[in-house]
């Protein structure tokens, strides 16, 4: 993608009134950003949810042209890679979230982007910043046996729980992603600077912020969604009853992916959120080994796993172009890629023809994913 594209894409993905899902929406009818800062108002209005707000909006981001050219230029400056939604190097799992991040800037190893099941297996291990002893030990513990067992794990940067995992992870030569609620440029905590730039030459840090941008408090629960997407399953160690933490297990659950909780006192604050989602139905975790066996239908599902491939039931030519339409990971049914012939009821129809086929499920009432 030559630069005049990027700005395009810089330029539309950060003007006021785009965020992920008006994106994935405008990208169904249009080829790329630029072609959509070029479309005139009459076009933008046939797009479904598209409103003079929004239109007024890509019309008036050119105001932040001349920003977007100095976040290029750092990102240029520092090792910095702007990896679209639409680049062949977006990491696969994130892709099929809802509301899947347009861009997101990465420093550090980039073949980490590449994820491949299930020689590649990648774990969240999230929780407070005010962990007791006992929920950093067996942060520390679990880290560390699943580093050895050739895990990478993905954590948020954050003070506690977090820290304990990419240092541990560090520590036993493993591989570890940080994703960040703030700019790749303004680290926080401002403690954790020498952990990030350790994290640079060894592991990979993600955030879908512009470089320069300061943390703030609606940018944490943001990330935590790219924190689960990128992961096989999420292990929350200690968390109380509104934390970080607990938005990152229902992000997970939302996205399909296994939620698993390390079991705490029940007269301590911080664990009072672990034990609610065990009670809910996650699975307890004591020990790697309750690792594995949350995640060994994941595991034996993976879609590049060497077993032989099951043979599909018959399928109308309607009911196959469905399918193929349908990805491995939880996808808004509105955010399906169907041409205009293809009406809304006939998709629908569909759709519960394949459920009955047991080739798809539906986590949710407005989103699908097939499981064969």
């Amino acid at each position: 993608m030559n630069q005049q594209m990027l700005l395009d894409l810089l330029q539309l993905t950060f003007c006021d009134g785009i965020g992920p899902l008006t994106f994935q929406n405008l990208l169904k009818h249009f080829s790329s950003a630029t072609e959509i800062l070029k479309a005139p108002a009459s076009a933008l209005h046939q797009i479904p949810r598209i409103g003079h707000k929004t239109i007024q909006a890509i019309h008036g981001s050119q105001t932040i042209r001349t920003k977007m050219q100095g976040q290029l230029k750092l990102c240029q400056s520092h090792n910095i890679e702007i990896v679209p939604f639409t680049s062949q190097r977006y990491p696969a799992p994130l892709k099929h979230i809802p509301a899947p991040p347009p861009i997101i800037f990465c420093q550090g190893n980039l073949e980490l982007l590449q994820f491949e099941w299930p020689t590649q297996t990648t774990i969240a291990i999230v929780g407070t910043r005010q962990a007791t002893q006992y929920g950093l030990r067996l942060a520390h513990t679990l880290t560390r046996d699943l580093t050895v067992d050739t895990w990478r794990t993905v954590s948020g940067l954050a003070r506690g729980i977090d820290r304990v995992v990419h240092q541990t992870t560090l520590d036993h030569h493993g591989t570890t992603i940080a994703v960040l609620g703030s700019g790749i440029l303004r680290i926080y905590p401002s403690e954790h600077q020498g952990l990030a730039q350790t994290i640079r030459q060894h592991g990979l840090l993600i955030s879908e912020v512009l470089p320069s941008d300061s943390p703030h408090s609606r940018l944490f629960p943001r990330r935590n969604r790219i924190i689960s997407g990128l992961s096989a399953g999420v292990i929350v160690v200690e968390a109380a009853i509104r934390s970080g933490a607990l938005i990152t297990a229902r992000h997970a659950m939302e996205q399909n992916r296994e939620v698993m909780a390390v079991p705490g006192m029940v007269d301590v604050p911080v664990a009072v959120g672990c034990n609610k989602l065990i009670k809910d139905g996650a699975q307890l975790v004591e020990d790697a080994t309750d690792v594995y066996t949350a995640l060994e239908h994941t595991l034996a599902c993976a879609p590049n796993s060497l077993s032989e491939p099951v043979a599909l039931p018959p399928l109308s030519d309607l009911e196959q172009q469905i399918y193929k339409l349908i990805p491995g990971e939880p996808t808004f049914i509105d955010l399906l890629p169907i041409g205009p012939q293809h009406t809304l009821p006939q998709l629908l129809a569909t759709i519960t023809s394949l459920e009955l086929k047991n080739l798809i499920r539906r986590p949710t009432g407005n989103s699908v994913q097939r499981i064969r």
